[in-house]
């Protein structure tokens, strides 16, 4: 939510919470009126009707919600937010056993079963090399320590 906050200028008053149940919780219950939430996590509740869906934070519209448009297409073309998951091994782990777990592991998400399950939920699988996940790993903790500095958040102790 700070993040939409910082690329819109709009005055919300962020609601912090410490995991996602308790704010869809009080999302669906008009305790607050908006939040921003993993695709996948919201997608079962956005089948039943409890949520109403107004825009994605993805690059790209989703197949599985096509009538969705991304912020993107409203007009805010670096509101782009990816929910992205990667395997990780211990530091100094051999080469060849993080090659053999990478080849594995792209050989199942590029499955169909896991394809079509995971488009049901909005998801894209991406997979790729280890040092792809290295990049993005880099990448994505640069860009949050920006929105956290700039909405001024701390930890909490």
């Amino acid at each position: 939510m700070e993040f939409l906050i910082h690329e819109t200028n709009i005055k919300l008053l962020h609601v912090p919470y410490k995991g996602t149940s308790g704010a869809l919780t009080n999302l669906m219950g008009n305790q607050v009126q908006a939040s921003v939430v993993a695709l996948q996590t919201a997608a079962p509740h956005l089948q039943t009707g409890a949520l109403r869906m107004l825009a994605l934070m993805s690059p790209e519209r989703m197949p599985a919600f096509a009538n969705v448009p991304t912020l993107k297409e409203l007009g805010l073309p670096n509101a782009v937010v990816e929910t992205w998951y990667g395997v990780f091994v211990p530091a100094g782990t051999p080469t060849d056993i993080v090659q053999k777990l990478n080849a594995d592991i792209n050989s199942v998400l590029h499955s169909a079963e896991v394809k079509d399950t995971m488009n049901r939920q909005g998801l894209v699988m991406a997979g790729g090399k280890p040092d792809r996940l290295q990049t993005l790993v880099k990448e994505e903790l640069a860009r949050w320590v920006r929105v956290v500095d700039t909405a001024g958040t701390q930890a909490d102790k």
